[in-house]
């Protein structure tokens, strides 16, 4: 008679089926806690990114999607993070009783070797000071590429209309002293090396009040984009080397004439007016660009201002 195998014993069975248990559940904790560490759901989620090709860089430029900078609603390390290393957002400063803010956004600037500044006059109503993520990202991230900081001021006829040409000579003051004795003071950047940059009112602010009153600020180049009309005459006379040397450009939409409801201010005309008024005054590298199929709210603010920057050193070269 043959021997019928033994059956495990009840104890055995249940043995083995905790062990079995306990090993899936270790393996299902595992997997749990790699997880866990791949994507730590206590931790924010990666910045944000900008698309600069709006504002004219090439889709494959590395600059066309630079983390975006966001406003700071207090002072922490990751808001200035946001802002480069050297970055500083909603910084205060005050000239003769007079007080208003400024930005500074660093890119990624190499302070090993010279360092150029980049100044952005932001057009009436001061979107690109409250809005830093996204035209200011971009130029930021132009800026840098030529180992520039940017800075973003605010103008001191705030609140109200915003402008930086109602109120220009007090403005002006504030402009020159912030940049004189706040910035060249703190910042590690070459006062030969600043590179001024308008829109709209902006751009008005520049051709009337910085190149018609304070020339010497300029030792770059400037660029009115979407304005810069004549001052009608010249309060502060240019050197020799100011109208040799200085680029003095305006870009402009073939389509920002005035007709447009949402644009009524006719930038065309005031663009090709301040040209004409700075070449007849002997400044010798002048250029006016009417682009176009473009109008006052689709510039290409980015390409133009790296255009520009490296018109300004021979050494670099154009991308995108």
């Amino acid at each position: 008679m043959l021997a019928m195998p033994k059956s495990p014993s009840r104890a055995g069975a249940k043995r083995v089926g905790w062990r079995t248990t306990a090993v899936v559940v270790l393996l299902v904790l595992l997997v749990a806690a790699a997880a866990l560490i791949a994507v730590d759901p206590f931790r924010s989620a990666a910045a944000p990114t900008t698309d600069c090709t709006r504002y004219g860089l090439a889709a494959d430029d590395p600059r066309a999607h630079p983390h975006t900078v966001t406003r700071a609603t207090q002072h922490t390390d990751e808001d200035q993070t946001q802002a480069g290393a050297l970055g500083r957002l909603d910084r205060s400063f005050t000239e003769r009783g007079v007080t208003s803010s400024y930005h500074v956004l660093d890119g990624g600037v190499d302070t090993s070797r010279p360092v150029g500044l980049v100044m952005d006059l932001h057009g009436d109503g001061g979107a690109e000071f409250y809005e830093p993520g996204g035209r200011t990202t971009c130029l930021a991230a132009v800026a840098a590429s030529h180992n520039d900081l940017l800075v973003v001021p605010l103008t001191p006829d705030c609140p109200g209309s915003c402008t930086w040409w109602k109120k220009l000579r007090p403005n002006l003051r504030w402009l020159r002293a912030l940049t004189e004795k706040e910035l060249f003071k703190n910042l590690p950047v070459q006062s030969n090396r600043v590179t001024w940059m308008g829109y709209s009112g902006g751009a008005e602010m520049l051709s009337y009040g910085i190149l018609g009153e304070a020339p010497d600020l300029v030792t770059g180049g400037a660029v009115m984009v979407g304005g810069g009309g004549s001052p009608g005459a010249l309060q502060e006379s240019a050197t020799p080397r100011q109208k040799r040397d200085l680029r003095l450009w305006w870009f402009t939409g073939a389509q920002d004439d005035g007709t447009d409801p949402d644009a009524s201010f006719d930038a065309v005309s005031a663009a090709t007016a301040g040209h004409r008024f700075y070449e007849k005054r002997g400044f010798q590298r002048t250029r006016l660009e009417v682009l176009p199929d473009h109008d006052h709210f689709d510039m290409p603010d980015a390409a133009v201002l790296d255009e520009l920057l490296s018109a300004e050193d021979p050494s670099a070269t154009a991308r995108g």
